[in-house]
């Protein structure tokens, strides 16, 4: 059994903590919120002891895994203070944003260096909330590249709206690896979700394109990725759950998914994590996203900052990543 304690007592922390208390393998055995009127909330919902600051959480429960589920504004902090107190942590994406998740910066990964260079060294374990890698459709995507199906990938398409938009990098990372170089069209001193047009390459010499915008609406899917290979093309679809893969260079359906009406596998996909996660605290493994996958989605985002400010100059992530623990 894996003793929980919940660090939030606002919705999406009440979400997360119910599927990791409502799992037969789970508990949330304590509850930690500044805010009085949130922090009863949650002791009602798990019937267990609240704490109002972390440091009272840490000197009075002995859970083993730590829900973090604060704002990406205020979240490096209380991440190093659990980590340096030897508990393990699962927390929400992005790994840090000062300014919101939409505006990602360079300096955001400099502030989450000393987070990643303590977990690193350390034997805890931490991941983050990509559950986009349990949805059926992304899924049926990665298996598909890795397992060879698309031939030699060649080419990546992407674009999506900013609520889906750590998730999208997260797609493209998991199932490509992390690209070499990106480069991007936008300001990013436009108020809001800036529009970015970004271009990016692979090692092996695959290149591709990712854009992201709040102008979208959902009625044509909130994000999309395509992964062309020189033997078939695939494309995932939406929060519902579209998958198609083709023969390349035809219209040839090779395969053809699609979720059943009224089940939409968005919300099923934040019970499979959970599962994940706990599944990996009982076997001694990495989480199902773990810290590299937090550090690299971050990492792509301070490498696309830093091209927009240089006009769209090509950014080598590897030079971002030297600069972040400077």
């Amino acid at each position: 059994m894996t003793r929980c304690a919940l660090i939030s007592g606002r919705g999406m922390g009440l979400m997360h903590g119910g599927n990791f208390h409502n799992h037969p393998d789970a508990e949330v055995v304590a509850v930690c919120d500044m805010d009085s009127e949130l922090l009863a909330k949650a002791e009602e919902q798990f019937g267990a002891p609240g704490y109002p600051s972390i440091e009272e959480l840490l000197a009075n429960c002995d859970a083993e895994l730590v829900l973090l589920i604060v704002n990406e504004t205020r979240r490096i902090p209380p991440l190093r203070q659990l980590l340096a107190a030897g508990r393990n942590v699962f927390t929400e994406k992005p790994l840090c944003g000062l300014e919101g998740q939409y505006r990602l910066r360079e300096p955001d990964l400099a502030i989450a260096a000393p987070a990643i260079s303590a977990w690193r060294d350390s034997e805890l374990k931490f991941g983050i909330d990509f559950n986009y890698r349990f949805m059926h459709h992304f899924r049926k995507l990665h298996d598909d590249v890795a397992e060879g199906r698309l031939g030699e990938v060649r080419m990546v398409h992407a674009r999506a709206h900013f609520n889906c938009w750590s998730h999208v990098i997260d797609q493209i990372l998991w199932t490509m690896g992390t690209p070499v170089w990106v480069s991007v069209i936008g300001d990013a001193n436009e108020a809001g979700g800036w529009r970015r047009l970004i271009h990016m390459g692979w090692e092996n010499g695959a290149i591709g394109s990712l854009n992201g915008t709040n102008l979208w609406g959902h009625d044509d899917h909130p994000l999309r990725v395509m992964v062309l290979g020189d033997e078939a093309y695939a494309e995932a679809r939406g929060l519902e759950g579209w998958y198609c893969r083709k023969k390349a260079n035809s219209s040839e359906h090779l395969e053809l998914w699609e979720a059943e009406a009224g089940n939409p596998e968005m919300p099923e996909s934040f019970k499979r994590m959970a599962d994940g996660v706990i599944k990996a605290m009982a076997t001694d493994s990495p989480f199902p996203a773990d810290g590299e996958a937090a550090w690299n989605e971050l990492l792509f985002e301070a490498a696309v900052h830093r091209s927009a400010l240089q006009n769209g100059a090509r950014v080598f992530l590897a030079d971002v990543e030297s600069a972040a623990f400077v």
